[in-house]
């Protein structure tokens, strides 16, 4: 199965910073600066929302997003970014030699996304582990705790209700919160806001479609990143 979840691209039109919330991936971007070779990095998995670096006007942004989960050689990657002759704005090929994501890695996320609701021990018994094995399998592939995936692709599955008129305790029902003010909690954490506010905040709700944990690809796409 390919590491690559999505492609984006962004051009800066003038000077800012970003807004980036956590979407549970991290991306190969790759950076255009007129008059300069291309160079690339590696973002952050981001646990809070961030405002971008903030690049030139005229900068041109490729982000290869990667597949929840998936474990990164940063190391080797940028160095080959930063060696190769190849064609550096279609970098799929290095992609698909430093990123992986083993088999129990896999079933684990899609117990995540079946199941965003459910507890860390809960998810243990749906993959039939316990739930140490459950934490080490984590550890041991570089990613943090069950409990920080399974938060978030609660809150942003909850988030995609916000488009219609659905009345915010029923959301918050039936993405399996204990009531209301449980979900405001969650999205002050993961997006900044309440739900209130994010049900009326376009640039936000934009962001929280794109693709990523909980969220299904969505072909090319403008993003920061």
């Amino acid at each position: 199965m390919s590491p690559l979840l999505d492609v984006w691209h962004h051009t800066v039109d003038r000077p800012a910073r970003d807004l980036v919330l956590p979407d549970g991936c991290r991306d190969l971007i790759m950076v255009e600066v007129p008059g300069a070779r291309p160079s690339g990095f590696v973002s952050e998995l981001h646990t809070a929302p961030v405002l971008a670096t903030n690049f030139a006007p005229g900068t041109r942004l490729t982000g290869y997003r990667l597949v929840p989960g998936t474990w990164i050689d940063t190391v080797r990657l940028l160095a080959r970014v930063a060696e190769t002759r190849e064609d550096l704005l279609r970098p799929e090929m290095l992609i698909e030699e430093h990123c992986a994501r083993a088999p129990s890695i896999v079933e684990a996320f899609a117990a995540i996304e079946a199941r965003p609701e459910a507890t860390p021990a809960q998810l243990a018994r749906r993959l039939a582990v316990a739930p140490r094995t459950l934490q080490r399998l984590f550890r041991d592939n570089a990613l943090t705790v069950p409990g920080f995936w399974l938060g978030l692709a609660r809150a942003r599955r909850a988030a995609l209700q916000l488009g219609d008129d659905t009345p915010l305790a029923d959301i918050a029902a039936a993405a399996g919160y204990a009531d209301q003010a449980h979900m405001t909690r969650a999205f002050r954490r993961w997006f900044g806001t309440t739900p209130a506010r994010l049900r009326t905040d376009t640039r936000r709700l934009v962001l929280l479609a794109q693709s990523g944990l909980a969220v299904p690809p969505t072909g090319e796409q403008i993003s920061t990143r």
